[in-house]
């Protein structure tokens, strides 16, 4: 039985086959054998991202709705106008430049972090799961440790009814927001450029040095907000995808902004469910950063480490699904 010809080779009846040169790949400082280079793919998002983010704000800086909301949130008040407004232009601006890069690298857009196939699937709904009981137990032990008093209801039925919507609808948008800007195309694009690890911890630093423009935020709260981050590169790398950080990330802003009305990253609510309050030591309290400036924040978070660690163990290499 004959054997198929390779592709690469031409046979003429009584002659030596003839190997067919392959075109050569032209490599150099913006391109190599795959196309742009990841760096440069890397830099053309970002800047992509900052232009359509800067116009943006900008353009709402002349609406006065617009004006209040930025105002209250120099203040330290965040407002369902401000909220919405902001995470609008940030899933705008980190979204659309992700398509356009999918298009240039003939990719998928989910492979970026987002698969449309999952969405709002079984690990959202364990992220959200998670969340809660993340933020419910961190509150619940400082308040244990004397630092922290539920105190009244502050909303009625109507009211907690109302706010309540409108902080979840919020809240989801930031999940899609900051885990796409810094954990989604970004991540992708970097590793491929330095590795998995190194682009995690400076995305992560971004990410936690951004909060430091908040009011009432301080360095051990950008700490934390960096060891967040983190958690959700380890989720990332584990779980594949974004769903259960987007997930846990609006669940857990949403129990400690909306639930148990305290500062988040600085920043107050307003429509919040409890008039509570915090009293003691900053370290037990996290003071106007909120929880997450407290030590126990960074007690759960290595808890967070240990347990997903456990229940989502690394796929051995050939697993499908």
């Amino acid at each position: 039985m004959n054997e198929p010809e390779p592709a690469d080779t031409v046979v003429s009846s009584g002659e030596p086959a003839l190997e067919i040169a392959k075109p050569v790949q032209k490599t150099n400082i913006f391109r190599n054998a795959e196309g742009i280079r990841p760096g440069w793919r890397f830099f053309l998002y970002l800047l992509m991202f900052f232009a359509l983010y800067s116009g943006m704000v900008r353009g709402l800086r002349f609406v006065p709705q617009a004006q209040q909301a930025f105002r209250d949130s120099q203040n330290g008040t965040i407002t369902h106008a401000f909220d919405f407004m902001i995470e609008a232009v940030g899933i705008i601006a980190a979204f659309i430049p992700a398509f356009v890069m999918a298009r240039i690298e003939r990719r998928q857009f989910g492979d970026y972090g987002i698969p449309w196939k999952n969405a709002f699937g079984r690990l959202f709904w364990q992220g959200i799961l998670w969340g809660l009981i993340f933020e419910s137990a961190e509150v619940c032990l400082i308040s244990a440790l004397g630092g922290f008093s539920f105190g009244t209801l502050a909303l009625s039925l109507q009211g907690t009814i109302f706010h309540g919507v409108l902080w979840a609808i919020g809240f989801v948008m930031v999940g899609f927001s900051e885990e796409f800007l810094f954990r989604g195309y970004t991540q992708f694009t970097l590793s491929s450029w330095i590795g998995f690890w190194p682009s995690a911890t400076v995305l992560s630093a971004l990410f936690g040095g951004g909060h430091l423009s908040n009011p009432g935020e301080g360095w051990v709260g950008a700490l934390s907000v960096f060891v967040f981050a983190m958690f959700g590169c380890f989720v990332l790398q584990r779980t594949g995808n974004l769903w259960f950080m987007i997930g846990f990330h609006a669940a857990g802003d949403y129990a400690e902004t909306f639930i148990y009305s305290t500062p988040d990253s600085g920043l107050l609510a307003e429509g919040h469910l409890l008039n509570s309050s915090f009293h003691g030591p900053k370290w037990l309290t996290g003071g106007s950063i909120g929880p997450e400036g407290s030590v126990i924040d960074f007690v759960l978070m290595l808890a967070a480490f240990l347990l997903f660690a456990k229940f989502y163990p690394a796929k051995k290499a050939g697993a499908s699904g």
